[in-house]
């Protein structure tokens, strides 16, 4: 069994500066609903979901499901492929960081 030291990341972005990159799924859907006057329980509420969840989201303490992106696409008229492409780098930065947590990969530093 690995032992990570350090601190443990609760949100699925390493940090909320990571949530902050304009790129970021749940960055762009924030910002669309907001253009679109929309509140989080409102937008929740259209689609089945909490405002709690919304906002988790949104906050980077949870990764957005594929339904979410897909239905975010289809409210803001997003191509949807460009949101699945998306969403499946983003799956595989966020495993990619979690398992070099786990591994301690992440704390050599970039040593050889």
């Amino acid at each position: 069994m690995y032992q990570v030291e350090g601190p443990v990341h609760t949100s699925v972005y390493r940090k909320r500066s990571d949530f902050a990159r304009v790129y970021s799924l749940p960055y762009i859907f924030r910002k669309l609903r907001q253009n679109r006057g929309m509140t989080k329980r409102a937008f929740g509420a259209k689609f089945g979901f909490s405002e709690e969840y919304v906002s988790s989201i949104e906050s980077g303490s949870k990764f957005p499901s594929l339904r979410y992106c897909l239905l975010c696409a289809d409210e803001f008229d997003a191509n949807p492929n460009w949101v699945k492409t998306k969403w499946a780098k983003e799956c595989i930065e966020r495993f990619s960081t979690r398992l070099n947590r786990k591994l301690g990969l992440d704390q050599l530093g970039g040593a050889s």
